[in-house]
């Protein structure tokens, strides 16, 4: 399981250097929602938060007016995403 986490982390790395689009967040908007909004699945957060590191502390606060990279991700990368993600969520 960690050599699964650690290999998407460096796909993830490799992809985040490679932003689709940019997008401006809104007020009250979560790496969840703009993952769902942009990436088609809120459960691509992390994908989103790696790919923005430079810019998000903690992952659980954005501010209105940051300019965030969308990764292109391939099938691949969105399925270690997905299942990272759900070691990431709270229980």
């Amino acid at each position: 399981m960690i050599r699964t986490l650690l290999l998407a982390a460096l796909a993830l790395a490799a992809v985040a250097a490679t932003p689709i689009a940019l997008h401006e967040v809104r007020p009250g908007e979560t790496l969840t929602l703009i993952a769902a909004l942009r990436l088609g699945d809120a459960a691509l957060w992390p994908a989103l938060y790696r790919a923005n590191r430079d810019q998000i502390r903690d992952p659980a606060r954005l501010y209105p007016g940051q300019k965030l990279a969308i990764p292109t991700l391939s099938p691949a990368e969105r399925e270690a995403v997905r299942r990272e993600a759900k070691v990431l969520r709270p229980q």
